[in-house]
């Protein structure tokens, strides 16, 4: 046998026998159509493997989320992040959450690990939790309107949605933001 091969059957025994890292996929309910935006329930890890159940546990009473549907977002939410001076003692509460279509156990840990080795600070790594789920449903269940723009949203610990922008920011997004995380 290859050690390549040997290598790639020991790690997915691994998985397999112990029930390794890697989160579960997420069941998101079909969004009600007379309800209001809401986070759904769902149990998450960050990127330092710890779970979480939101939105019961989000940080503080509202919190802001910086949601992402694909890799090159990312350059729009560290502009926010440095815009909103999320870096800072004394700012807002907040969790950036990476939404992807679940790929399978495999591919989760590998692309948990590649976040890993991306963002080398832990108190950064603590606030990212990567949901995968399917994104239309989440995106539905939350009120945005689509996958295509990084969305910006505050939540209370109930899930609902108190405020949302979408894109680039701007100062009239960052004025709505901060008001409804008063």
């Amino acid at each position: 046998m290859r050690p390549l091969s040997f290598c790639l059957i020991t790690t997915f025994l691994c998985f397999v026998t112990t029930g390794c890292v890697v989160p579960p996929s997420i069941s998101i309910p079909a969004p009600k159509k007379t309800s209001s935006p809401t986070f759904p329930e769902m149990r998450v890890k960050n990127l330092m493997d710890e779970t979480k159940e939101f939105p019961r546990e989000f940080p503080s009473d509202r919190t802001l989320l910086l949601i992402a549907f694909q890799r090159e977002q990312q350059e729009t939410l560290d502009d926010w992040s440095k815009r909103l001076k999320l870096d800072h003692l004394g700012s807002a509460e907040w969790l950036e959450l990476p939404v992807i279509d679940d790929p399978g156990a495999f591919l989760r840990w590998f692309v948990d690990t590649g976040m890993r080795s991306g963002i080398p600070n832990p108190k950064i790594r603590a606030r990212v939790f990567t949901i995968y789920a399917p994104r239309e449903r989440f995106v539905g269940t939350l009120g945005l309107s689509d996958t295509t723009q990084v969305h910006i949203a505050v939540a209370d610990r109930d899930g609902r949605i108190i405020s949302h922008v979408s894109g680039i920011w701007s100062a009239r997004k960052e004025k709505q933001l901060r008001e409804a995380l008063k």
